[in-house]
């Protein structure tokens, strides 16, 4: 199945060296399809050994190389990236020093010449990866390509997920057309105390935020997320910070930094208790006084120079009526996602983006729409 075509047109090579994670690359090469790369291998003796050629070939579509010949496969191969992984110690020191004595060392010294942005997935011993001299290496590597950490667990340093591999694929050798370009998306939902138990929270999956940070990473952008209450989590490769009430999320603002984007699909108070100390005694009627929470908005536009995107979410209305309930937030924001309550914690909605600019409608998955969103922000 299909993931998304953040890497049509590219071509990867995929390396891989002697590590028992060696096993892992089969699946990772049909990831990196399934992105819409078009994968090559090149396997060194001692991977061959825990992989085999023939499963090397099937995950790719073609036979992988084993050697280096009078073809010169490392000086003649068209390459958009290099991915080493597993990459063992050995292999890390080989490429960190100069040393090409086997194919995948031969391929990375090779591109790495041509410019050919370079990733590194380590795996060994856990030990081994602590010992200092791997660590000097790792720093080494850092100066010249992008390296992951390994997930250290069971005392072993192992590959990083498929998953994980792929995402910073795509960031590396995607679209890129938001490469150096910082984004802050904040997401979720606020959840304001009425004593020291229970709170008075807005629904929220996340998935918009989520989809927003995941997207806007492949296609080359510095992403940030922060997450308020939602049923789905960002890939790893994400960084996160949570937060849990409107007054934490304003507190956040005025030390805000300095962003390209920040995009605000959150669900955030509008009103907010008085709170309780302690636990307010159940099995009783009880009456809350509710006070108009403030409006994040302004507050981001106060300290943000950049572009800022706010969504408004509407009761089930026509296109026409969101286009109008976006006026508001409009006099903050460079563009306004409106939709309407049917996408709350739906996997897939219709929007209408709304800026000064201009109106454009876009339906889909919540992928899909943070690819249109993103498409739009950049004419804004």
């Amino acid at each position: 199945m299909q993931h998304s075509s953040a890497l049509a047109d590219r071509i990867v090579w995929l390396a891989v060296t002697g590590s028992v994670a060696a096993v892992e690359t089969v699946g990772l090469a049909r990831e990196l399809l399934r992105h819409g790369a078009e994968v090559r291998i090149v396997a060194s003796a001692a991977a061959l050994e825990i992989v085999g050629p023939k499963a090397l070939e099937f995950a790719c579509g073609r036979p992988p190389v084993t050697e280096i010949t009078g073809q010169v496969e490392h000086v003649t191969a068209d390459a958009d990236l290099l991915v080493i992984a597993p990459c063992t110690a050995s292999s890390l020191a080989k490429v960190v020093h100069g040393i090409g004595d086997t194919p995948p060392t031969l391929f990375a010294l090779t591109l790495l010449g041509s410019g050919v942005p370079l990733l590194i997935a380590p795996a060994m011993d856990g030990k081994m990866a602590q010992s200092s001299v791997v660590q000097e290496n790792l720093s080494s590597a850092r100066e010249i390509a992008t390296v992951l950490d390994p997930v250290l667990e069971e005392g072993k340093a192992k590959l990083p997920a498929r998953e994980t591999v792929t995402a910073w694929a795509c960031h590396l050798a995607g679209k890129r057309d938001f490469a150096d370009h910082r984004m802050l998306i904040i997401g979720g939902g606020t959840a304001e105390p009425l004593d020291d138990v229970r709170v008075l929270g807005n629904r929220s999956s996340g998935r918009m935020a989520v989809a927003l940070a995941e997207v806007a990473f492949a296609r080359g952008a510095d992403v940030a997320l922060w997450l308020g209450s939602a049923t789905v989590a960002p890939g790893n490769w994400i960084p996160l910070e949570r937060f849990t009430t409107l007054q934490e999320l304003a507190g956040r603002v005025e030390s805000l930094g300095a962003w390209d984007a920040i995009l605000l699909p959150a669900a955030l108070a509008d009103f907010r208790p008085a709170r309780q100390p302690g636990k307010i005694a159940s099995g009783q009627r009880i009456s809350l006084e509710l006070e108009p929470a403030p409006k994040l908005l302004p507050l981001l536009r106060r300290a943000h120079s950049g572009k800022l995107v706010a969504f408004k979410l509407a009761d089930a209305v026509s296109d026409e009526e969101l286009i109008k309930k976006a006026d508001t937030p409009l006099e903050y924001a460079d563009l306004v996602v409106a939709n309407t309550t049917e996408a709350m914690e739906a996997e897939a909605a219709r929007v209408v983006l709304v800026s000064r600019k201009g109106t454009k409608k876009a339906s889909g998955n919540k992928r899909a729409l943070a690819g249109a969103i993103l498409d739009r922000l950049q004419l804004v």
